[in-house]
């Protein structure tokens, strides 16, 4: 019985020891995403102004990987996992997704993302707001594009080869959204 239950604990152990928990969230360390296995590379948490937490963001990838170049460039599978910190409107969400965007891509990119910045502004304002622990799931396909979930629930696929590296800029480009939110989700 003793045995038993010294294994049932080393299990329940090991099975947390699966899962990073930041701030509060636990994230998982694997994900499949169009029929790909992901692990996940690393994650942090997004603040305003240094105190009031965002979002806790996880970015899963098919091998662990350091190179922000070659995780937005990647033809593979990735996902960004955001889980709400509190309660935000569509509209503030949409200004940082358009801000990180347009930081970190020229003006013809811009230009070229106009129609498919339309359709993530179409998904994200028919959902409102997100509450706080809400899980959305950014699903970035080999072809470039991206499927939206939140909680579990598909919202919209937004095809084509230049949306997933622009999104994945958000938080990867050269200017971040947040440096020290950029390093975690690299893994260091």
């Amino acid at each position: 019985m003793k045995k038993l239950i010294a294994t049932a604990a080393m299990l329940a152990m090991s099975a947390s020891a699966m899962a990073l928990e930041v701030s509060g969230v636990k994230l998982d360390d694997k994900v499949n995403v169009g029929g790909a296995d992901l692990v996940l590379n690393g994650a942090g948490v997004r603040s305003k102004f240094g105190l009031a937490k965002v979002y806790v963001a996880g970015l899963y990838v098919p091998a662990k990987a350091g190179s922000a170049d070659s995780i937005i460039s990647a033809k593979q599978p990735r996902r960004v996992m955001l889980v709400t910190k509190r309660d935000v409107d569509a509209d503030k969400m949409l200004d940082a997704f358009h801000d990180g965007i347009a930081n970190n891509a020229t003006g013809p990119e811009m230009e070229a993302l106009k129609p498919k910045i339309a359709h993530l502004d179409s998904v994200f304002k028919a959902v409102k707001e997100t509450r706080e622990n809400d899980r959305i799931a950014l699903d970035f396909g080999v072809d470039g594009g991206m499927k939206i979930t939140i909680n579990g629930q598909t919202k919209d696929t937004i095809a084509g080869p230049d949306i997933a590296p622009a999104m994945l800029k958000i938080w990867l480009g050269k200017k971040p959204v947040q440096d020290d939110l950029k390093k975690a989700m690299l893994g260091n």
